[in-house]
């Protein structure tokens, strides 16, 4: 698994506390911090040409002894960053973002709260390790945060001398090529894994292509870029939102498919299993996992499809008749528009169930993709072949020096150190929090709780209050504004569907007495300003409209109110027919219907319940990525046995 490698700095004093456990910082930073200040000051004093001088000064010293994790470098450093940040953008760093800065330096996950300045702060390791040369990789959790963090930290880079380049998805191979080629490269985490996978299918293509072909490809004029690895090494990657990468993701392995494979299944035979799968009975012929979210065939189920085999359409399958009628099934009782997936210009699109965001580059695997097609009745797409996958615990592996900054970290400190040996280090606010932190309010449908919500933003609107409410699905945000338009509550909504508009979206959502709804998109990165009527108001009023599965996207959601000292304010809902507790609490569901009074609110606290069934959700989830990564350690042992051999 992850191994630490030597150029990432070890600062005596950084952390005061044992290893093990979420760590605080050590008395000695305040020194390092007033060390910084002083330099600065100096720093304030020098023209635009002698400041550019200092900073190549530095980037010399620390390229011709490669020794960037030496204190004084990192003080000079980061008060070469602090000045051009201040030059450039007039702001300048907080004691606590300076603290930050050496945190992350020191190779920890930095546990920032929301609305601290996590953006600039990131700035201070990613220009530090930058002057090696060897390359910096910042990666978010999408390509919004990663364009609007390039943004707004350019100029800093530009004036310190550096090249900073952003992944696009899907971008030409070209680009990435300049990108990655950059000191600073900045891109969503999975696009990082996906071009190191493509990399290696070059590599391993270069060196099965005989050298008489490349002539003659070169001869032909054929662009030979396609089997040229994009990415130049992996010395150091800052991770925002560390715990979303490293974990929520990580359930799933990344995995590069394409092109048709050799044995695909005919449409016709997706669209027969489709007919068969709803003449089955659930419990007589199959069997659904809520919790896994999985669909098994009892014997009698297995005996019925199989007396319908013989009267399929001809063509070709490329898997077993039972998991065609499986993946069917699976469609139809499981997968649901608007919440798993969104139809667009006839496609079947994936939406990202942590962030909420919609890819149309992905797709399911195994002919799920295809099943979900034929339920849909859009055009059926060809069945991809897997050309390579890698865990995300694996890539991260790959780089010699690691760091992440998020606002929910704690709560994974174990896992973070299980898996990446990333130790927490949590850094203190520059202001109180002074969020309002609302009871839980449950009811006995998810209707009776959207009239709730829609209400109590009325209320707050027309007082001149801002609200958010956060939504788990697309589905659920369509159901909630189609409540507030019949109430005239006028509105806007973010939900996967309106990318184009994303950051005017946010802009205006606080604005006095503007209502907004959102997905999980606004739940990480998003930072919305109040404005003065806002503030007077009572300041961004968050409302989460469901629970989720994990604690820490609550914790995200909430983390939008109250940042920097503001004023401001969250509250909770839930419902008995909810996902959530429907899936993993139906005994749960049942009492709270029965406490539900005349307009549907319970009058019993279910709230020390509920977060039972997230810790059972988030230990299930845990259990899954142990599986996953010990299977993965065994198919490298197995591949690593057969390569001795050869």
């Amino acid at each position: 698994m992850f191994q630490s490698r030597p150029c990432i700095a070890n600062y005596r004093g950084i952390t005061g506390q044992p290893k093990r456990g979420v760590q605080s910082v050590g008395k000695s930073t305040q020194d390092w911090i007033q060390r910084v200040r002083a330099r600065g000051r100096q720093l304030e004093s020098l023209d635009d040409q002698s400041f550019r001088a200092s900073a190549a000064r530095c980037r010399d010293r620390i390229r011709v002894r490669d020794d960037a994790v030496v204190l004084d470098n990192t003080i000079e450093s980061f008060a070469l960053t602090g000045e051009a940040l201040r030059r450039t953008t007039g702001m300048s760093y907080y004691d606590v973002q300076l603290c930050g800065g050496f945190v992350l330096a020191a190779g920890t996950i930095a546990e920032i709260q929301t609305g601290e300045g996590k953006t600039i702060t990131t700035a201070l390791p990613t220009v530090l390790h930058a002057w090696s040369g060897r390359g910096v990789h910042v990666a978010t959790t999408n390509d919004y945060l990663s364009s609007r963090d390039h943004d707004e930290l350019k100029p800093v880079y530009d004036m310190l001398g550096f090249s900073v380049g952003l992944l696009q998805p899907q971008g030409p191979v070209e680009e990435k090529i300049e990108a990655y080629a950059c000191d600073i490269t900045y891109g969503p985490g999975y696009e990082f894994g996906f071009d190191f996978l493509k990399d290696q299918l070059a590599i391993r293509s270069r060196h099965q292509t005989r050298l008489g072909e490349r002539f003659l490809r070169s001869l032909q004029g054929i662009d030979s870029h396609e089997a040229t690895p994009a990415q130049r090494g992996h010395a150091f990657a800052i991770i925002d939102e560390a715990d979303s990468v490293l974990i929520d993701e990580a359930t799933t392995p990344l995995i590069l498919a394409g092109g048709k494979s050799s044995a695909a299944t005919s449409p016709a035979l997706y669209q027969f299993a489709r007919r068969i799968s709803l003449d089955l009975s659930e419990d007589d012929d199959y069997i659904i996992d809520p919790i896994k979210r999985t669909i098994r065939l009892t014997p009698d189920g297995w005996k019925r499809i199989h007396q319908r085999f013989d009267s399929r359409p001809p063509g070709q399958l490329a898997r077993p008749w039972s998991q065609l009628i499986e993946n069917a099934l699976r469609a139809e009782r499981i997968l649901q528009c608007d919440v798993d997936y969104v139809v667009q210009e006839g496609q079947v699109m994936i939406v990202d169930p942590n962030t909420g965001r919609i890819h149309d580059e992905r797709k399911w695997s195994s002919g799920l993709h295809q099943a979900v097609e034929a339920k849909e009745q859009v055009e059926m797409t060809d069945e991809n072949e897997t050309h390579a996958r890698i865990t995300r615990q694996r890539y991260i592996g790959f780089y010699d020096g690691v760091a992440g900054l998020t606002g929910t970290a704690s709560d994974s400190e174990s896992e973070l150190r299980e898996f990446y040996r990333l130790p927490v280090v949590r850094i203190e606010t520059n202001k109180p929090c002074v969020r309002q932190h609302l009871p839980l309010r449950c009811f006995d449908s998810c209707r009776n709780k959207f009239d709730a919500i829609a209400d109590d933003a009325a209320g707050r609107s027309r007082r001149g209050q801002p609200v958010l409410i956060g939504t788990g699905t697309i589905q659920e945000s369509k159901l909630l504004s189609r409540r507030l338009s019949e109430q005239g509550i006028s509105h806007v909504v973010l939900n996967g569907l309106q990318d184009d508009e994303e950051a005017s979206i946010v802009r205006r959502a606080g604005v006095s007495g503007a209502v907004t709804v959102a997905t999980n998109m606004a739940g990480r990165g998003t930072d919305i300003k109040p404005d003065a009527g806002a503030l007077a108001a009572g300041g961004l009023h968050v409302a989460a409209a469901s629970m989720h599965a994990c604690q820490r996207v609550d914790r995200q959601l909430a983390g939008r109110a109250a940042r920097q000292g503001d004023p401001g304010s969250c509250q909770f809902y839930a419902a008995a027919d909810d996902e959530l507790i429907q899936s993993r609490g139906p005994d749960l569901a049942a009492e709270m219907i029965a406490s539900a009074g005349p307009t549907g609110e319970c009058r019993k606290d279910f709230s020390v319940a509920l977060r039972r069934i997230q810790r059972q959700a988030e230990a299930d989830a845990l259990v899954q990525r142990q599986r996953m990564v010990a299977h993965d350690d065994w198919m490298e042992s197995v591949q690593s046995s057969l390569a001795r051999r050869a």
